[in-house]
């Protein structure tokens, strides 16, 4: 039996003002991942406030660069204005906040115990994070109010109304193409998106596997901001998926992002793809890496330098040593990174 007459009902499309706002707040931290938005962000940001822009970036390293934020965007498949998306989101519970910021990867039970004085997780890098930003809290719910507010009322409001007719077009066409088929309409959202056997496979740094059966809605978000990215999100038995929405006028950067390049020059040496390897498999410091790669320590620390620029590996200090380890997620990152560049 076909699975299109029990999927089309799930699927919904929802075009939400503020989604459109986090998402144009995550190209301007990094304009160079989105080659449609690309001159858009560089004008922006020369017109900017400085204050306004630093507040935007440092909110994207608190929130995985805004994206963390998007969950609250849409819950129920709901559109959302600005306004009342940012009384929602300055209205949470401090844990609830913390929680949404840590990109939902923290319990809720962990961060309570965390504002007890207590520790425990076994992701301790994910702790240290959560206890800063719980440190920082007054700072960051102001710092959120105040961006927020300045940026959509001086900026994003003009934005929505040049991108409103855009998307609500290609909200009615996906929608129409999704009564006609369903299965097909879902795959057409992105290149890593594939249906077979009634599940829907989404292909990131990890995979993703979702059975038709399992899911209640399927809301579909528009957004002109968020190409290439396939950005995905899934609250419950609700699924939430991205369409790319193009403006034709708009100019097209045909550049490889400036990230993506540096991680191709730091793994693009013999030495420091061994290094890698080393450090994939357990912190070492620069005494212990010297002897294994047979180099000085002060080459160690000149490849280290490269691959830390590059966000391939972190370090920690421990006693009188700085031990490195790989970054396994912005290692895996990086074939995610190459994957969008090729299929843009």
């Amino acid at each position: 039996m076909s699975s299109l007459p029990s999927l089309h009902p799930k699927i919904k499309t929802v075009v939400s003002p503020f989604h459109e706002m986090l998402c144009s707040l995550h190209v301007l931290v990094q304009p160079e991942h989105h080659p449609r938005r690309l001159q858009w962000s560089q004008e922006l940001l020369k017109v900017m406030p400085l204050r306004l822009g630093e507040g935007i970036r440092r909110i994207g390293g608190w929130t995985d660069c805004w994206t963390a934020l998007m969950d609250l965007a849409g819950p129920s498949g709901v559109a959302m204005t600005c306004h009342k998306g940012m009384d929602v989101l300055l209205g949470l519970p401090d844990a609830e906040l913390i929680h949404l910021a840590l990109n939902s990867k923290a319990p809720i039970g962990s961060i309570i115990q965390w504002m007890n004085g207590a520790r425990g997780l076994e992701a301790e890098e994910l702790e240290d994070a959560g206890i800063s930003l719980l440190e920082s809290l007054a700072e960051f719910r102001s710092l959120l109010r105040d961006t927020l507010a300045e940026y959509e009322e001086s900026f994003f409001r003009r934005e929505w109304q040049i991108v409103e007719p855009w998307l609500q077009t290609a909200a009615a066409a996906f929608q129409q193409e999704a009564e006609m088929s369903a299965e097909k309409a879902i795959a057409s959202l992105h290149p890593r998106l594939n249906m077979e056997k009634g599940t829907i496979t989404a292909q990131k740094a990890n995979t993703y596997h979702f059975a038709y059966d399992s899911l209640e809605h399927i809301y579909v978000f528009p957004s002109t901001f968020i190409f290439p990215h396939l950005l995905i999100g899934w609250y419950g038995n609700d699924l939430y998926l991205p369409l790319a929405v193009e403006i034709p006028e708009l100019p097209y950067s045909e550049s490889p992002p400036a990230d993506l390049l540096l991680r191709f020059k730091a793994l693009g040496d013999e030495t420091r793809l061994k290094m890698v390897r080393l450090l994939w498999k357990g912190p070492h410091c620069t005494k212990q890496l010297a002897p294994l790669l047979g180099i000085s320590e002060a080459a160690v620390s000149k490849h280290l330098k490269l691959l830390a620029e590059a966000r391939l590996v972190k370090a920690k200090r421990r006693g009188s040593y700085q031990f490195y380890s790989a970054d396994k997620q912005e290692i895996e990152m990086t074939n995610v990174l190459q994957r969008q560049f090729l299929e843009q």
